[in-house]
């Protein structure tokens, strides 16, 4: 008994080759590997080309960012520094006479001697007991914002005995 060997071209051996009978029993023969390679290489470059268009639109934000916040923040440190350089005559009123008072006061406290700064600090403690809404007016100036008066133990504070008394250095924007 003999056993048919199956051909390598997909018929069985001793049959012929013409026969449509067979035609659905033959395996898919691949057309080759060059275009599925360049499919995947299609697919690969656009997927690229879409991922350096993002990265490159995150960059050209970040930069634009980098470049406004550069721009705001010396616009803000000039306008600062302008308004940190005001001078008297520019100041308001209540401001004006108390820095005049504070200057009499310590000239009248200081007798042509040279003054430290401890006794610079003794005599505005005495300014605030007798003046204290000159003090009031005239502490961030004097003592500047962020010091606190050793009197008061406290943040710096505008007022006197009448109630607290607010100066505006800088008008209002509506």
């Amino acid at each position: 008994m003999s056993v048919p060997r199956p051909s390598p071209y997909g018929h069985p051996a001793g049959q012929p080759t013409g026969s449509n009978d067979d035609a659905g029993a033959r395996p898919l023969r691949s057309k080759g590997l060059l275009p599925a390679i360049g499919v995947g290489a299609a697919v690969y470059f656009v997927t690229g080309i879409a991922s350096l268009g993002t990265l490159s639109l995150v960059g050209i934000g970040a930069g634009v960012g980098y470049g406004v916040g550069s721009w705001i923040a010396d616009k803000m440190g000039k306008k600062q520094q302008d308004q940190s350089n005001v001078p008297l005559e520019q100041m308001p009123w209540a401001v004006q006479v108390a820095l005049q008072q504070w200057q009499a006061f310590l000239a009248q406290q200081a007798a042509g001697r040279q003054l430290t700064q401890a006794d610079v600090d003794q005599i505005w403690l005495q300014f605030e007991q007798v003046e204290p809404t000159h003090a009031g007016n005239a502490r961030a100036l004097v003592r500047g914002t962020s010091s606190a008066s050793a009197s008061s133990g406290g943040p710096a504070t505008f007022g006197g005995a009448g109630g607290p008394t607010f100066v505006a250095t800088q008008a209002a924007e509506v």
